[in-house]
């Protein structure tokens, strides 16, 4: 399985913003629209500890959040639902301190039907709920999961039995959670940021399983009826986030992910404008379509805009934006935050 936890290089920011509005219903120009992104594979299963592929991944991390997210623009660490955290002198303990704001979205598997306030014991069961579905699914543990305190004796049981837990994730009350180690990591903190711990209800895995559509992140997911046709995120319009200028997030109505894995149809559906984003163009696509569409990408306001990104092999790929994105940023290891983007309207 393609492990996609941490990244090392990344592009510069692109398009910056600058947004005022309150916390009541919207009104600010930033606000509304769909933004349109083709990803060129098609993702088999978007929750938690079962990402395999790019799209899955920059799907899972709207609907999601952990208890800390890397920054999109400098992909240092950053608190999220946490709103801070300590280490001790040993390293060896990790205390997290949640926002009491923090809140699941709404759905059906909830009394009445209303999202409810995330507590430690959310995360804590999160996290061991995915290290059990990876032990059935047979991934491999990550080195960060086995240096948890309890973990060796929860992987020896986790699949037949439910009840056990690991000892070492201790919900000290619904705003304290307190990780135990057994030695120093300096990535620790890292594995938390990844996919692996982002945060869902236990009602929800009761009700959807791994099709879950009752997540902590910004945008509400609407699967489609047919495999491979675009998904669709939408506004969560009572996510407890807000701007650095305390405005409501996110600004976006509705994003729409497509799956067209053919390269030069996705630039045909880009030169079309039928799409805002592409990603991971290779190098031999590329000039023949800017030699095609030059004038796109000059002049004092291009209508187009293209970014490069560099893997953890050294792989060259090619981003390219329309002009009406605002404030997304490109990163070769899949840790975007659609949250904050607007449109430019016209």
């Amino acid at each position: 399985m393609k492990q996609l936890i941490f990244p090392i290089l990344a592009a510069t920011v692109i398009l910056t913003a600058c947004s005022t509005n309150n916390n009541q219903q919207p009104q600010n120009e930033r606000y509304g629209g769909t933004l349109r992104v083709n990803v060129s594979d098609i993702p088999h299963v978007v929750f938690p500890g079962r990402i395999n592929k790019r799209s899955e991944q920059m799907i899972v991390n709207q609907v999601y959040d952990g208890l800390v997210k890397y920054n999109p623009r400098t992909l240092k660490i950053e608190p999220s639902i946490a709103k801070k955290y300590t280490v001790s002198d040993d390293k060896l303990t990790y205390t997290f301190t949640l926002d009491s704001r923090a809140r699941f979205q709404d759905s059906r598997c909830f009394k009445f039907g209303k999202g409810r306030s995330i507590v430690a014991a959310d995360v804590k069961y999160s996290v061991e709920q995915v290290c059990r579905i990876q032990l059935l699914n047979d991934y491999k543990n990550f080195r960060q999961i086995l240096n948890i305190e309890g973990a060796d004796q929860f992987l020896k049981t986790a699949k037949t039995n439910d009840s056990v837990d690991i000892s070492g994730i201790i919900a000290q009350n619904d705003t304290t959670l307190i990780f135990k180690l057994k030695k120093p990591d300096d990535l620790f903190i890292h594995y938390l940021a990844g996919p692996n711990t982002l945060v869902f209800a236990q009602e929800a895995f009761n009700t959807f399983g791994i099709n879950g559509t009752a997540g902590s992140g910004a945008f509400i997911i609407n699967y489609p009826a047919i495999k491979g046709q675009p998904i669709e995120l939408i506004r969560n319009r009572k996510y407890w986030k807000t701007s650095a200028e305390n405005e409501p997030l996110p600004y976006l109505d509705t994003l729409l992910f497509s799956f067209v894995t053919s390269t030069q149809k996705e630039l045909y559906m880009f030169e079309k404008e039928m799409v805002d984003v592409v990603f991971d163009i290779p190098t031999k696509y590329l000039t023949p379509f800017l030699d095609a569409n030059i004038d796109r990408f000059q002049g004092d306001e291009p209508r187009s805009v293209m970014t490069q990104t560099i893997n953890l092999n050294n792989d060259k790929r090619f981003n390219l934006l329309s002009s009406s994105v605002n404030n997304l940023y490109i990163n070769s290891q899949g840790y975007f935050d659609f949250s904050e983007v607007y449109l430019k309207k016209p």
